[in-house]
C-alpha cells in the first residue's frame, strides 16, 4: 500500500507569512498525506509564543507527524537554559522525544537530532551527529524488520545543494551517511539551507532530499516549497511543490 509523506522543514513561527501558511493548510488537506516528516526549525526563536503558534498549525492539519529539532528551536536568549536543559521547551510544547521514530508496515521513519546546544565558537547554529546520537538512530535501524521503507529525519544537511556548493555540512557527515547505506536507508530528509535540492549518492542507493523553508519569509533566494513524497513497492518517489504566490505546483 502506497503512504504519502510530506516533507516540511524550516517553519520559523515567529518569523512566518501568513498567507503562505493558510495556503499551505488548503494544500495539504487536497493532498492528504498519511504522515508530516517535520525536519526542524518549527520556531524562530524557541519563545513560548512560537512554539505555541507552531503547534497550533501542526495540530490543526490533522495529520499524525514527526518532527526533530533545529537550531531555532533552543533559546538564543536564555543561555542558562540553554546549557542545562536546551530542550526543555520542546519537550513541553511538540513531546518528550527529539529523536522520535515512526513505523508501520510500508515506511519506518527515525528522527535524528543534530542540533547542539553550544560549540567553541561564534555560530551556534552549526549541527553535528555525534557518537551516540548515531549509535541511537543504528540501534533503532537495527531493530527494524527488513520490510519498510527506510528514511531518516534530521535538520542539518549532509551534503551541499547544488545551488550553495559550499555550504557547511553536518558535523560527522560521512560516517553517518556509511552507517545509513550499511543500514539500507533509501532517504534522508534534511533542511537547515532553505534550499531545495534532491540527490542520490552512494551508487544510487540512497537519495538526500533537502525542502526550503515551508512557511517563513526567511528566503534566500528561493521561494517557500517542500518535497511531497510517495512511497510505494519499497520505492520513493520526491516531488518538490513550490509557492509561487497564487499557489502551489510541482517544482
Amino acid at each position: 500500500m502506497a503512504r504519502r509523506i510530506a516533507h516540511l522543514s524550516d517553519l520559523h513561527f515567529g518569523a512566518h507569512d501568513p498567507v503562505v501558511v493558510a495556503s499551505f493548510t488548503q494544500e495539504l488537506a487536497e493532498w492528504q498525506p498519511d504522515l508530516l516528516a517535520v525536519s526542524g526549525d518549527l520556531t524562530q526563536g524557541a519563545r513560548h509564543s512560537e512554539f505555541i503558534a507552531a503547534m497550533e498549525f501542526l495540530r490543526g492539519l490533522r495529520i499524525p507527524f514527526l518532527a526533530v529539532p533545529g537550531n531555532h528551536d533552543l533559546s538564543p536568549y536564555n543561555l542558562l537554559e540553554r546549557f542545562t536543559d536546551p530542550y526543555r521547551r520542546w519537550r513541553f510544547h511538540v513531546g518528550p522525544e527529539t529523536e522520535p521514530v515512526f513505523t508501520d508496515a510500508e515506511v519506518a521513519l527515525v528522527g535524528m537530532n543534530t542540533a547542539r546546544r553550544a560549540g567553541f565558537y561564534l555560530n551556534w547554529a552549526r549541527g553535528r551527529v555525534s557518537r551516540s546520537r548515531l549509535a541511537a538512530a543504528e540501534a533503532h535501524l537495527m531493530a527494524l524488520p527488513p520490510g519498510p521503507f527506510r528514511i531518516i529525519v534530521a535538520h542539518h544537511p549532509f551534503q551541499a545543494p547544488l545551488l550553495k556548493p559550499g555550504a557547511r555540512l553536518v558535523g560527522n557527515a560521512e560516517p553517518a551517511l556509511a552507517a545509513f547505506a550499511r543500514l539500507k536507508v533509501g532517504l534522508v530528509l534534511t533542511g537547515h539551507l532553505h534550499l531545495g535540492d534532491v540527490r542520490p549518492v552512494r551508487d544510487g542507493a540512497l537519495v538526500l532530499a533537502q525542502a526550503g523553508s515551508a512557511t517563513s519569509t526567511r528566503l534566500r533566494g528561493t521561494p517557500n516549497a517542500y518535497n511531497r513524497i510517495e512511497v510505494e513497492d519499497g520505492r520513493a518517489k520526491v516531488t518538490p511543490r513550490v509557492w509561487y504566490g497564487d499557489g502551489w505546483r510541482d517544482l
